[in-house]
């Protein structure tokens, strides 16, 4: 068969023949309540602790004033800010009774029952944590572009010879 003859061919055959036929990874392990739970609650404290700390380094020693460093401080912030809004939000799903959410057919149809007191406006409320992580990426996004805008004008300066990257 010439389909078989090259060597790159067969690697490409393969790789095309797993991409087609995945198995299960397995990546993922369950843990039930409330051992779940808590792990996942410990890393959005981490996450918070990481964030703060971050906050603290810039500001004790500010880098630079460019705007790809701005645009860093400012989605750090919004980062912040979402996990504490996510934290709330995993405290009060926890607290609401299991009558207080009705599911549809579609997580897109789940609805919060009355009556509605503070801590489900809360939870209502906090559920549109994309209005903080949505910002917070494109910051982070912006950043990252300036970032790179930056290290091409300083690889445009220096003699290509001497290019490290």
């Amino acid at each position: 068969m010439k389909f078989f003859e090259n060597p790159f061919q067969i690697s490409r055959g393969l790789i095309i023949a797993l991409l087609l036929m995945p198995s299960p990874a397995h990546a993922v392990q369950i843990h039930g309540p409330p051992e779940g739970f808590v792990v996942h609650m410990m890393g959005h404290i981490f996450f918070t602790s990481a964030l703060i700390f971050l906050i603290y380094i810039l500001h004790k020693y500010p880098l630079d004033n460019r705007p790809a460093w701005k645009y860093f401080k400012v989605s750090i912030f919004f980062w912040l800010i979402w996990n504490l809004d996510t934290f709330l939000v995993h405290i009060l799903s926890v607290r609401l009774p299991k009558e207080a959410i009705v599911t549809g057919n579609h997580l897109v149809h789940s609805r919060l029952k009355g009556p509605f007191d503070l801590e489900r406006l809360m939870f209502y409320f906090g559920k549109f944590d994309h209005f903080l992580c949505v910002p917070a990426m494109y910051c982070l996004a912006m950043s990252l572009k300036d970032f790179c805008k930056q290290v091409e004008k300083q690889l445009n300066t220096v003699d290509p010879s001497e290019h490290i990257i």
